[in-house]
């Protein structure tokens, strides 16, 4: 059975490893090898300070963590579920759980290509297409709102 808990702090080693393995083993499908290398990569001391200042959500399955969401104000910053578990109504679950303690909010969220149709799916509509860089790569993305 899935648990939607609130995130605490010894979480933080499982939510980098499901963040790694959703771009290198998921979102590989849609973008290069050289996109995937620059975008997987964590430097510890800022996603630290990068999840203290977000609202973070976090998934169980059977008590191993099986994705989260974090969430500044009103943009959604990452969602992200572990390859294993993908397709099992997991991103589905963390976005509602966000969405209901914020009803009264408009989301944003910049959606990689693999993540759009997952947004759209939940009401979200693209404002617009973006080229952005990371780590000397480009790449496209989606801002949209919901």
């Amino acid at each position: 059975m899935l648990k939607i808990r609130a995130y605490e702090q010894h979480d933080f080693p499982t939510l980098c490893t499901i963040f790694l393995r959703a771009i290198k083993e998921t979102a590989s499908a849609d973008y290069s090898a050289r996109q995937i290398a620059a975008w997987a990569q964590v430097d510890e001391e800022r996603w630290r300070q990068k999840i203290a200042a977000s609202r973070v959500i976090v998934a169980e399955k059977d008590t191993v963590l099986v994705g989260f969401i974090t969430a500044v104000d009103d943009y959604i910053d990452l969602l992200f579920v572990s390859p294993d578990h993908s397709r099992q109504g997991v991103a589905s679950a963390l976005l509602k759980a966000l969405l209901l303690q914020h009803p009264e909010r408009v989301f944003t969220v910049e959606a990689s290509i693999t993540a759009k149709p997952f947004f759209e799916r939940h009401g979200f509509h693209v404002i617009e297409q973006q080229q952005v860089e990371a780590r000397g790569e480009r790449f496209l993305n989606y801002r949209m709102r919901r």
